[in-house]
C-alpha cells in the first residue's frame, strides 16, 4: 500500500464484516487509524485484531446504528479517543431485515417498513451525518463517503423499503455536498451492485444482470480508499457506480 490515508482517522459503520471489514482493512493498511464499528463484539474484535497483526491500528466501537444515542456516543467517542475525524464512511444497513421482507410494498407492515428505513437510512446516514459532521468540521474538512445500492436506481419486486431508503441516500448526498462545502467536506457515494463474501464465489462467468461478473468485498473498498484519499479531492456529490454494469444493462434480471 502507498500511505495514502496517514494520519487520518475514519468510521466504518457496519465493519465487522463485508464491504465494511474489507473497508477498514484497506484504510488502514494506507495509514488510517480506524474505528471498526458493529453490533457484534467478538466479531469486531476479530477485525480489529486482525488490522493490528498486520501493523495497523484500529479498535472497535460497538454501534447500534437503529438507537440515536449509540451513534451520537460512537461518533464523539472516536474523535475523543483519537484526537479528530476525517474520514467517516455510512455502510450499515439492516440486511437481516431487508434478507427476510422480499415482498410487494403492501404487504409490509408499518413496523417493517420503518425498520429498514431506521437502520439505512435514519441511522446510517441522517444520525451519522448529524453527530459526525461537526468533527470533520472541527478537523478542517474530510471525506463522507455513503454506500448506496443498484436497487436505488433500478426497479427491483420486493425491496420497496430499501430501495426507497437508499434512493433517499443518493439524494441527501447531493444536499450534504452543498452544504458543507464551505467547511472542505467532500461528500460521495458508491452505488454497488451485488456483491459476494469471497472471491472463489465469483467463478470465471458473467454474474446475474452484470456485464462483467459479482462484485467482491475489495472491489468497494478500492473505491472508497480513493474518495477517502487526496486522489479524489475535486471530486463531491458524487453516485460513483461501482456494480459491474449492473446498472446499464437493459437485459439486467432481478435478483440482486
Amino acid at each position: 500500500m502507498t500511505a495514502r490515508l496517514d494520519g487520518k482517522v475514519a468510521i466504518i459503520s457496519g465493519s465487522t464484516r463485508g464491504i465494511g471489514r474489507t473497508t477498514a482493512e484497506m484504510f488502514a493498511a494506507e495509514g488510517a487509524k480506524v474505528a471498526v464499528t458493529g453490533r457484534t463484539v467478538d466479531r469486531g474484535e476479530k477485525v480489529v485484531a486482525g488490522i493490528r497483526d498486520a501493523g495497523g491500528e484500529a479498535e472497535f466501537f460497538a454501534l447500534d446504528i437503529t438507537d440515536e444515542n449509540s451513534v451520537r456516543s460512537v461518533m464523539n467517542g472516536v474523535a475523543e479517543r483519537f484526537g479528530k475525524l476525517d474520514i467517516l464512511v455510512n455502510n450499515a444497513a439492516p440486511t437481516d431485515a431487508v434478507s427476510t421482507q422480499v415482498k410487494p410494498l403492501i404487504d409490509y407492515t408499518t413496523e417493517e417498513w420503518d425498520r429498514i428505513i431506521t437502520g439505512t437510512l435514519t441511522g446510517n446516514v441522517f444520525w451519522a451525518c448529524k453527530y459526525g459532521i461537526p468533527h470533520l468540521i472541527a478537523a478542517g474538512g474530510g471525506s463522507v463517503i455513503n454506500i448506496s445500492s443498484a436497487q436505488s436506481v433500478v426497479g427491483l419486486s420486493g425491496f420497496a423499503a430499501y430501495g426507497a431508503a437508499k434512493g433517499a441516500i443518493n439524494s441527501i448526498t447531493r444536499t450534504l455536498a452543498v452544504e458543507n462545502s464551505e467547511h472542505n467536506i467532500r461528500v460521495n457515494t458508491i452505488i454497488v451492485g451485488r456483491v459476494i463474501a469471497h472471491k472463489a464465489d465469483t467463478g470465471v462467468g458473467v454474474g446475474p444482470g452484470h456485464l462483467t461478473r459479482l462484485g467482491i468485498p475489495s472491489d468497494i473498498a478500492y473505491c472508497a480508499t480513493w474518495l477517502a484519499s487526496d486522489e479524489s479531492v475535486f471530486v463531491t456529490g458524487s453516485l460513483v457506480t461501482a456494480d459491474g454494469g449492473f446498472t446499464i444493462n437493459g437485459n439486467a434480471i432481478a435478483g440482486l
